[in-house]
């Protein structure tokens, strides 16, 4: 598989893990190794020679993981002091099926929505502070508050599932074009939610 080819994988104990969800996301937007993660991106910080030891070791174990589920792929071999920093870009995407997430069991599913939703809400976030988030007309955002039987909630969720679909066609489809030359890169998010709220006493 060619660097920057984008594929779904469906679950595996490679994606079980927070950290390696976190891993994936940043190596589908550029190359990194688990150095670079370890001093750019984990947090908490590791501090001091045995801790930063500790958590690269962590780190690399994550990225060996990814690579063998094929979910990243090593686009640079890089000589450093009698060592090797290997450079990874993704070639997947996370993806969980509802048959693979019902498997999961509730005390994963909460701490790998979270980093999911942390992550998006950064993104935001940091879209705002660079006044970028409403720099387009037609920029969305929506949300909405219902109530539901069992028959809207396997709706909504089936119509999320095939918007998102949709939405990764585009995606993958302008990938193809820009690498090819056509047009100007217009970096973007797009998320989704549907989620049962806690009740309510009205």
């Amino acid at each position: 598989m060619e660097a920057g080819t984008i594929r779904k994988t469906t679950a595996s104990s490679a994606l079980r893990h927070p950290l390696a969800i976190e891993i994936l996301v940043v190596a589908n937007e550029k190359a990194i190794s688990p150095s670079r993660f370890v001093e750019e991106f984990l947090r908490p910080r590791p501090l001091g020679f045995e801790e930063v030891k500790r958590a690269l070791s962590n780190v690399a174990y994550h990225f060996r993981a990814l690579q063998g589920a094929g979910c990243l792929e090593v686009i640079e071999q890089i000589p450093r002091r009698g060592t090797v920093e290997h450079v990874y870009v993704g070639t997947a995407r996370a993806y969980f099926s509802d048959e693979e997430w019902a498997e999961l069991p509730q005390g994963e599913r909460c701490r790998m929505s979270k980093t999911m939703l942390q992550g998006l809400i950064a993104r935001a976030e940091n879209a705002m502070q660079a006044h970028t988030f409403d720099a387009r007309d037609n920029r969305w955002l929506a949300w909405t508050v219902a109530k539901l039987d069992e028959q809207g909630w396997a709706e909504m969720t089936e119509t999320l599932a095939a918007n998102f679909a949709e939405l990764e066609r585009i995606r993958e489809e302008s990938e193809v074009r820009l690498a090819e030359g056509e047009g100007e890169v217009i970096p973007a998010t797009f998320g989704m939610l549907g989620f049962q709220s806690p009740p309510t006493n009205a």
